[in-house]
C-alpha cells in the first residue's frame, strides 16, 4: 500500500527557500554581504526543521533540500566577505598603499597599450610642431592634463 504524501514541512521549506535566495543575492553585494549571514542561518535552520518534518510525516522533501542548498551557498559566500575584511584589516598602511600603487600602474599600463593609435597621432603632431617655428607660447589646461606648447619663429 502506498503512503499518502502530506504537506508537512512545505511551509518551512518555502520560507527557507525565500530567505536562502535573499541571502544569496545579498551575499554578492560588497560590504553588505556580511549582513546576509543572518537570513542565511535562519534559512538553514528553517530548511533543516522542514526537512525533518517532511521526512517524519512522509512529506515532499525537494523544496527543503533546495532551500538548504541555496541558503548554504549564500551563507558561505557571505562568510567569505568576513575573511576578505579581516585580511584587509590586518594589512598595515604601507602594504595598502603598495597595493593601490600597483593597481594604478596596471591601469595606466593597460590604458597606454590600448591607445596606440592615439599615441602614434600624438607623436606625428609633435614632429609637425618641431618643424614649425613661431614665437608664441600656448598652454592648454584640462581636468587632469596640462599641455604646454612653445612655438618660436626662425
Amino acid at each position: 500500500m502506498e503512503k499518502i504524501k502530506t504537506n508537512a514541512g512545505h511551509g518551512l521549506g518555502v520560507a527557507g527557500l525565500v530567505l536562502g535566495i535573499l541571502c544569496l543575492f545579498m551575499a554578492f553585494i560588497p560590504c553588505v554581504g556580511v549582513i546576509a549571514i543572518g537570513p542565511g542561518v535562519v534559512a538553514i535552520v528553517l530548511s533543516i526543521v522542514g526537512l525533518v518534518q517532511a521526512s517524519k510525516n512522509n512529506g515532499a522533501t525537494g523544496i527543503n533540500i533546495a532551500a538548504l542548498i541555496v541558503s548554504g551557498i549564500g551563507t558561505l559566500i557571505a562568510c567569505l566577505w568576513i575573511f576578505v575584511f579581516v585580511g584587509i584589516a590586518s594589512l598595515d598602511e604601507d602594504q595598502i598603499e603598495d597595493m593601490v600603487e600597483d593597481v594604478i600602474e596596471e591601469v595606466v599600463r593597460g590604458t597606454n597599450s590600448c591607445n596606440t593609435d592615439l599615441q602614434d597621432e600624438l607623436h606625428m603632431l609633435e614632429q609637425h610642431l618641431d618643424s614649425i617655428k613661431l614665437d608664441e607660447m600656448i598652454i592648454i589646461k584640462m581636468d587632469s592634463t596640462k599641455i604646454k606648447i612653445h612655438i618660436e619663429k626662425e
